[in-house]
Parts: C-alpha cells; structure tokens; sequence
C-alpha cells in the first residue's frame, strides 16, 4: 500500500512539472507562431543550435521559410512536415512520440523510478544491518550481550594496545 502510494506521489510530482511548460510553450505559440514552431526545431548545420536562437545562415533561411509559410497560411504541422522532409527527423529537438521513438519518452521516467526502487531496497538493508549490529542478533539473544561485533571490536583494541606497549619499549 505504501509502495502505491509513493509512485501516485512521484507521478503526481513528474506531472506538476511538465504542466507548467506546456502552458509556457502554448502561450508563446499565441504571441508568436513562428517562434513557436522554430523552438522545436534545431539547425541543420554543425552549429547544432536551436532554431529560434541560432544566428548561422542555415538558420536565418529556415527561420525566413517558416515566417514566410505562415504568411501563406501554411499550419504548424505542414511546415514542420516539409522542413523534416529536406532535413530528416535530426532536425526534430524531441522526437516524435510514437513507434520506436516513444521509448526515448518512456525510458528516463521508468529507470527513475526503478532506481528509487533500488535506493529503497539497498537503504532497508543498510538499515536492518545497522539495527542487528545495536540490537543483538537476529533470532533472539540477551539484551545487552555482546554481538561478533563488539567482540571483534575489543579483540582488535587489545591488539593495538599490545602493538603500542612493544613499540614503546
């Protein structure tokens, strides 16, 4: 029961983040479309910057051929169609999330939270070790007897001692 509750909890949290940027994003697309649709796209050139910043030429002439597809009344999805067609998918900043591709959205969400899994797990058991250690032995034992850890513990201060006396003569 916990367990589901923690991953409610953790999915809630991923979602409260991605909200916020889908409502950044349509709200750009408002004030500016052309904008909107050369934020999503990188430059095809070696400067690998994303279309809406990049001063390159490559960059300029794409983003004059999205204005200019807008003006002739050209939707977002035609013109990002035709500029993948001369480009090809590199010149996409996410990936389209369908087929294959749609691991690349999967993936990071689902190895974090199997990674919180394994934090979990590995922190229980230095927990439990840490317990046992304090408390006495699994299984029962006198309270206050000491453990193999103790023992070793005093064997070791003994030894030292030893070791401090023979040097000191």
């Amino acid at each position: 029961m916990r367990r589901a509750g923690a991953a409610v909890a953790l999915l809630v949290v991923l979602a409260g983040g991605i909200a916020p940027a889908v409502a950044t994003e349509s709200a750009a697309g408002r004030k500016d479309p052309a904008r909107a649709i050369t934020s999503q796209l990188i430059c095809p050139c070696s400067c690998g910057e994303i279309l809406s910043g990049c001063t390159c030429d490559t960059g300029k002439a794409m983003q004059g051929f999205v204005t200019d597809a807008l003006k002739t009344g050209k939707g977002k999805d035609q013109i990002v169609a035709s500029l993948v067609a001369k480009y090809g998918e590199v010149i996409r900043g996410a990936p389209k999330a369908e087929g294959f591709n749609l691991i690349v959205w999967i993936a990071p969400f689902v190895a974090t939270v199997i990674g919180f899994f394994i934090a979990a797990f590995v922190l229980r058991r230095w927990v439990g070790r840490r317990r046992v250690t304090a408390g006495g032995p699994v299984g029962g034992g006198l309270i206050g007897a000491p453990t193999t850890a103790d023992q070793d513990l005093a064997r070791l201060r003994a030894r030292a001692e030893a070791e401090l006396k023979r040097m000191g003569e």
